[in-house]
């Protein structure tokens, strides 16, 4: 049998009632978003805002000799624009590779496509970030944290879908200010973005976490999008893309949720279609190797012997028997 790690039938189970943790979990919600991301959004000024804009480049405002990033890398980018707020304490920020010291209070506006990454300035200096992901079919608010004992985790997902008519406005005024030539209205921006996160704190009183928080629809996601791609090598960085957060936070999320490595669960699935393949196709070891998109069929095998402790022609010589 296969030395599988992570079962082909991994699906998660959201829960259909409401236990206790999930109240608490609401009423935890309900003060961040009505308490502390208000506050910190009305306090949002002139000083505070970063771009790739003139004047507003963050090594221009707060920058920094040099950034190294610990999480994905300074290439990380999606096709849709991203905002960034610096909730609580302080952390390094690279835009277009030009590094910054954000404090708390700080906003990055990060357009489409362009590669931006954060990191901690010392492993004991913790942090936490507010994302605003503004792609077009499923825009989500984000909370997420650095500390020295838990490292990066993800606290809060919610949905931008479904609001009611002001805040979808609000929302398409914040991508075409992204997308600018240049540095967006201070005064607006504060606006659209205090709008939305009233939306979410009205939402928050009415449906409570259960309705608001989709970290576990990530996970599905993710697993869904592995299952159906399993012909190209997948990266971290690829999934990560498809469900609009960050590689570090959905590693960090996908262990959370299902107890496995995503990096594991990958190549766990890519290997459970070869061997598939091997058994019911004529395909050659050469081919089958090309379909799952592998360069050449010497590093196929290595791979599927890891993980099956036979090599593909053990493999289909035995099961077909």
């Amino acid at each position: 049998m296969m030395q599988s790690s992570v079962p082909s039938s991994l699906v998660i189970t959201l829960p259909k009632s409401k236990p206790d943790h999930l109240s608490s979990e609401s009423n935890a919600l309900k003060q961040f978003i009505g308490q502390e991301l208000i506050r910190s959004l009305s306090q949002l000024g002139e000083g505070n805002v970063m771009g790739p804009w003139r004047g507003k480049r963050p090594l221009e405002l707060r920058g920094s000799r040099s950034f190294k990033s610990t999480l994905y890398g300074d290439d990380h980018a999606h096709g849709h624009a991203e905002l960034c707020l610096l909730l609580e304490g302080s952390c390094r920020f690279s835009l277009a590779n030009e590094g910054a010291i954000l404090e708390a209070g700080d906003l990055v506006i990060c357009p489409a496509e362009i590669p931006h990454a954060e990191a901690f300035i010392t492993k004991r200096r913790a942090y936490r970030l507010v994302w605003w992901s503004l792609n077009s079919t499923d825009p989500t608010v984000h909370v997420t944290r650095y500390t020295s004992r838990d490292g990066f985790a993800l606290d809060h997902r919610m949905s931008l879908s479904a609001l009611p008519a002001e805040p979808r406005r609000r929302l398409q005024r914040l991508r075409d200010w992204a997308a600018g030539e240049e540095a967006p209205p201070i005064d607006g921006m504060r606006e659209s973005l205090l709008t939305l996160a009233l939306a979410l704190f009205r939402r928050a009183l009415e449906d409570g976490v259960a309705q608001m928080d989709t970290r576990e629809l990530v996970v599905q996601r993710a697993i869904e999008f592995v299952r159906a791609n399993t012909e190209r090598a997948l990266s971290l960085a690829d999934v990560a893309r498809e469900v609009h957060v960050s590689p570090n936070y959905l590693t960090s999320l996908f262990r959370l949720i299902s107890g496995e490595s995503l990096g594991r669960f990958i190549a766990d699935e890519r290997m459970q279609r070869a061997a598939a393949l091997l058994v019911s196709s004529e395909l050659s070891i050469k081919e089958v190797a090309a379909l799952l998109g592998f360069t050449d069929s010497y590093g196929f095998s290595r791979t599927f012997k890891a993980f099956s402790g036979r090599s593909p022609t053990e493999w289909r010589a035995k099961e077909r028997k």
